[in-house]
């Protein structure tokens, strides 16, 4: 008797833990396959290449304009390509300057997107500024309220989801722009790469 009731006892412990693996299973799977949100933090990426350049590649400027919020994204994101062997992205005048301005767009118009609520989208302002490319891509992040949206949350949000990761790793990209703006309850970062 006293074995059957240990045995039942074990059959339940098990019975839960199995229960308890399985729900943290199910809530990872929800969370990773969510990817793009998380505790506030929204993130979509972009990428193109363009075999057909024309007019001139814009040069890298030697004075670049970066916040010190800028600045730290671009190390953390210099930080894991180093980790992996890839060479370290120079900032860019002109990049930063497209990243900031679609930054204050999404902020100033409340919206989120890679494409203007004009249809427009990165590439189709690279045109505009007379920006060549081989290959570009796209990273945007924001964060409500706005002070949850750190360099390294945006940075992990972005690592965790393989579009973006790719774009952080892809190793023909030579230049970025990163552009913060924020009000008192959104931050929106965009970060704009571009090969050299």
């Amino acid at each position: 008797m006293g074995e059957l009731f240990i045995n039942k006892k074990r059959n339940i412990i098990t019975s839960a833990s199995i229960a308890a693996l399985l729900a943290a299973i199910i809530l990872t799977f929800m969370i990773a396959s969510a990817g793009s949100s998380y505790q506030g933090i929204d993130v979509l990426g972009s990428s193109a290449e363009n075999l057909q350049q024309q007019g001139q590649n814009q040069p890298q400027n030697g004075g670049i304009n970066i916040s010190d919020y800028e600045a730290a994204i671009l190390n953390l994101i210099n930080t894991v390509r180093a980790d992996r062997g890839l060479a370290a992205l120079q900032p860019n005048q002109s990049l930063i300057d497209i990243s900031r301005t679609r930054s204050n767009d999404m902020l100033a118009r409340d919206y989120f997107s890679h494409y203007t609520p004009e249809g427009k989208n990165v590439f189709n302002i690279f045109r505009e500024c007379g920006i060549t490319y081989k290959a570009a891509g796209e990273n945007l992040a924001h964060s409500r309220p706005a002070d949850i949206g750190t360099p390294e949350a945006f940075l992990n949000a972005w690592m965790n989801s393989p579009t973006h990761a790719a774009n952080i790793l892809q190793s023909k990209y030579g230049i970025i722009g990163v552009g913060m703006v924020e009000n008192s309850g959104r931050r929106v970062v965009t970060t704009v790469f571009r090969n050299s």
